[in-house]
């Protein structure tokens, strides 16, 4: 009698070997950690950042202020640069903005739009706990693009606790 090998042994061969070669594609996008930036204790503070081909930002806090029980807030978040397809120096619109679960978003419908034709308000974060530090804010946009600076403003008021240190990651 002779040896007779299973019926679909080579299609198995096949599907493993698909496998093996999909689990192995790099991810095409690139990460680059831009540092630890201080902000101001109130008011507006701008950081020049001056990257280019842009797709996703992650700004984590690492340290804030002051303690108590105050909340953390950006009064407002904005970004300014330039489209790669026009090269004018515009603020950007913003198109998809997201956070942990330690921060709220108050004007995410606001802060968010898909057309270039209306007018976009600047982000608003604030915490749900009176812990804000290793919380993250992912920001991420409708095409690649320059990044010029960001201008953070808070503070305005002293009723909220203000980040002072934060970490940014962009991602192209």
């Amino acid at each position: 009698m002779a040896y007779k090998k299973p019926k679909n042994t080579n299609l198995f061969i096949f599907l493993i070997a698909i496998l093996l070669i999909v689990i192995n594609i790099p991810d095409g996008s690139r990460s680059t950690d831009l540092g630890n930036y201080n902000l101001n204790d109130s008011g507006s503070t701008k950081l020049n950042l001056n990257i280019y081909d842009v797709q996703k930002i992650e700004i984590h806090i690492i340290d804030i202020y002051e303690s108590g029980d105050k909340f953390c807030k950006f009064d407002e978040i904005y970004i300014y640069g330039s489209l790669k397809s026009s090269g004018k120096f515009v603020r950007i619109r913003v198109s998809e903005v997201t956070v942990t679960k330690g921060l709220k978003i108050l004007n995410k419908a606001e802060s968010e739009h898909y057309s270039k034709q209306f007018y976009q308000e600047p982000i608003e974060i604030i915490s749900t706990t009176f812990r804000c530090n290793n919380e993250s804010i992912f920001i991420q946009f409708e095409e690649n693009l320059n990044i010029d600076y960001f201008q953070f403003v808070q503070n305005q008021d002293n009723s909220y606790k203000a980040f002072r240190t934060l970490n940014i990651k962009a991602s192209s």
